[in-house]
């Protein structure tokens, strides 16, 4: 039971290779999404449909919004709408780096979209089953999705939940390991937050406001400051509920010379993963 980004998709099912994978991934930093693959991505327009578009163009000198309004094919709000995303967006869409650089037909991503869309569907039904069965569910969705909004918002990088799984034995921990004691009235657990040297320093860059390339002192303060925010707001959220929190400043571990000891029998353990890089919040109670 995995959910995945659609780049790690169609790796998987051998759609594409890890060097195509890589190379569109980097592309995806500095082109814009043309609005037609923004419609076949929301089921819009049919990759068939973009092909009559385009060739109409040729034909007409309007742009594609235009073209798609005129020939009936999206309406003037859905064109305004996707102009919209495409303003606000930072960055294309993996699928429409992978046409413009041949490694999918335009009609092979639209098949694509299509079955990833259904197995996803699939996949976050059982992942919300295997949260119903945690112990502590409610404390751990919420410090879950706090962290990954801190990450989304503030360090610009998406996160997926991949799998929640119980046990001592299902901790996959990184190079980098942030642990931090949370107390109430009745519970006691260690918050841990997992990371690749990647994701630290981009913890760090993000909480100094300027680009980090070193996990040197500062950057491991700031770091355990975004740590600390993430759970701060959890707490926060879970008093709303009457449940009431304190938490001590975390602790960060370099597993490569100071392994974490992972001594809780009650363990939880969230994998998260973002377009090319894995993470982990684990809970010990």
């Amino acid at each position: 039971m995995s959910s995945r980004f659609f780049g790690q998709y169609l790796l998987e099912k051998g759609r594409i290779t890890s060097q195509q994978l890589f190379t569109a991934l980097d592309n995806q930093k500095s082109v814009t999404s043309p609005i037609g693959i923004l419609a076949l991505e929301r089921g819009w327009l049919t990759a068939e449909q973009i092909k009559q578009i385009l060739e109409a163009q040729k034909k007409t000198n309007y742009r594609f919004g235009e073209q798609a309004v005129l020939s009936g094919l999206l309406t003037q709000p859905q064109v305004e709408e996707l102009l919209n995303d495409q303003e606000t967006s930072h960055r294309v869409l993996l699928g429409e780096v992978l046409v413009a650089k041949g490694y999918l037909t335009l009609s092979a991503l639209e098949k694509e979209f299509k079955e990833y869309d259904r197995e996803e569907e699939k996949l976050s039904s059982e992942l919300a089953a295997a949260f119903q069965n945690v112990r502590h569910k409610d404390l751990v969705k919420t410090f879950t999705d706090l962290m990954m909004i801190m990450f989304t918002r503030f360090a610009k990088q998406e996160l997926k939940i991949e799998q929640c799984e119980t046990g001592k034995d299902k901790v996959r921990l990184f190079r980098w390991v942030f642990s931090q004691k949370v107390a109430g009235e009745t519970l006691e657990f260690n918050c841990l937050l997992s990371v690749p040297p990647k994701l630290l320093l981009q913890m760090a860059s993000t909480m100094l406001d300027e680009t980090v390339s070193a996990p040197d002192e500062l950057a491991l303060d700031a770091s355990k400051e975004f740590v600390n925010i993430a759970n701060g707001n959890a707490c926060a959220r879970l008093s709303e509920n009457g449940l009431n929190f304190t938490m001590t400043p975390p602790e960060v571990y370099e597993t490569t010379a100071k392994p974490y000891p992972v001594n809780a029998k009650d363990v939880v353990c969230v994998h998260l993963a973002s377009p090319d890089a894995k993470l982990e919040v684990a809970f010990e109670f």
